[in-house]
């Protein structure tokens, strides 16, 4: 359980540094351009989304780990969340990231940071609930 949590950890701090060097070497490249500073407001509000979407994620694992899951793609051979559901949920929250990541290296904009960001804000307070509603459901003995 604790592997799991530190590879939802992990890959969300490694893309957060990926675009951190991205961005560093985009504002070192151009000769002589002014940097938009609207856009790198935009980037930090997506890095925060990110980060919040991973915590919910992680919270959520936790909070499903070895009770009764309704999901049957998350559901294990004895119908329990467990490593094959949290494997499935981190490659889901990676793809997602993963996409986001691929359309704002593309063409950046502030938009486009903001609202990739409120998408991921929404999904975080989705599943948010659906963690806290989680945490009532006693672990079957």
């Amino acid at each position: 359980m604790r592997n799991i949590l530190l590879l939802f950890t992990l890959g969300a701090s490694a893309l957060c540094a990926q675009d951190a060097h991205f961005t560093e070497t985009r504002l070192t490249a151009p000769q002589g351009q002014l940097v938009d500073r609207k856009l790198l407001a935009g980037q930090k509000l997506w890095r925060a989304s990110v980060a919040a979407l991973g915590a919910v994620n992680a919270m959520d694992v936790e909070s499903s780990w070895h009770k009764h899951e309704l999901n049957s793609t998350l559901a294990g051979s004895n119908g329990t969340f467990g490593a094959q559901g949290a494997l499935l949920k981190l490659g889901m929250q990676g793809g997602l990231v993963g996409i986001e990541y691929l359309l704002t290296r593309r063409h950046p904009s502030t938009r486009l940071y903001r609202a990739v960001s409120f998408i991921n804000f929404g999904v975080a307070a989705g599943i948010g609930s659906v963690a806290g509603h989680n945490y009532t459901v006693p672990v079957p003995r």
